[in-house]
């Protein structure tokens, strides 16, 4: 069978994010593939998978920065621990987690956020949080005590040390200490004990009230070979044969500069 060679191609940028790719033939393909799971029957998870830890850190990447300040969303990091006595089934825990998060909802209204399940050296679980909260979130000094509180109770009052240290709350003040403390905690590479089931160790709330928008621009294919070029330059990936995608963490900014210099002017 002869394989037909496409006739266009497309860049879908995510506007005010950082996360872009190129793709030869069907733009709606593309985007499907920066947003969604590939289909299929998906077996028990185990674990964080490199491709797993990838798509978290598109997600973040897509997400428009400008739009969030302008709204003055506020970026809160939570670290949730047990104390001595702990759960061992992760199952266990995330309960306790979505149980945390009705309690907040209830207190301060709708938010947004990525969750992440990690294990310590000691065998116990524990989570890292990123939080996007709108302005009306309260102080930070009265979500330290509820959080504290709440997850002290939810965890079912262990001990009194718990509800003092089992908890860690800041505010995150730039959106590149929010990215490091994503890379750092949040999408940490990490290896599970062999055999256990974690199921998944990640995820999103209310992802939909997050401010993302995608756009995409019809490029010919001789530039389309020159952006995923540069892509893969950035991505620091070797030529690997014909790539109908390629994706790569790149400025909103940036990828207009390049359009412009190809020729390709935005409307406003």
């Amino acid at each position: 069978m002869k394989t037909s060679t496409p006739e266009c191609a497309y860049v879908t940028s995510a506007v005010g994010g950082s996360v872009s790719q190129v793709s030869l033939g069907d733009s709606a393909i593309g985007r499907r593939a920066m947003t969604t799971h590939r289909g299929g029957i998906r077996g028990k998870v185990r674990g964080f998978s490199r491709e797993s830890r990838r798509n978290l850190l598109r997600r973040l990447a897509s997400i428009n920065r400008s739009a969030f300040r302008a709204y003055e969303g506020r970026l809160i990091s939570i670290t949730l621990t047990y104390p001595n006595e702990y759960p061992e089934d992760p199952e266990v825990c995330k309960k306790h987690l979505k149980a945390l998060r009705k309690r907040l909802t209830r207190e301060f209204g709708e938010f947004s956020g990525f969750w992440r399940m990690s294990i310590q050296k000691r065998g116990a679980w524990h989570f890292h949080l990123l939080l996007f909260v709108p302005p009306s979130f309260g102080p930070l000094k009265e979500l330290r005590s509820f959080i504290a509180c709440s997850w002290y109770e939810v965890c079912g009052k262990l001990c009194e040390g718990h509800l003092l240290a089992g908890t860690w709350v800041e505010e995150v003040r730039s959106w590149r200490t929010a990215t490091s403390y994503m890379e750092r905690y949040v999408a940490k590479p990490e290896r599970f004990p062999q055999g256990v089931q974690t199921g998944r160790v990640w995820g999103v709330w209310s992802e939909e009230i997050l401010p993302v928008q995608w756009e995409t621009v019809k490029v010919s294919l001789n530039d389309a070979y020159k952006i995923r070029r540069i892509y893969r330059r950035l991505a620091k990936m070797r030529g690997r044969g014909h790539l109908c995608r390629l994706t790569a963490f790149v400025r909103y900014e940036n990828v207009l500069r390049l359009l412009k210099f190809l020729g390709y002017c935005q409307q406003e």
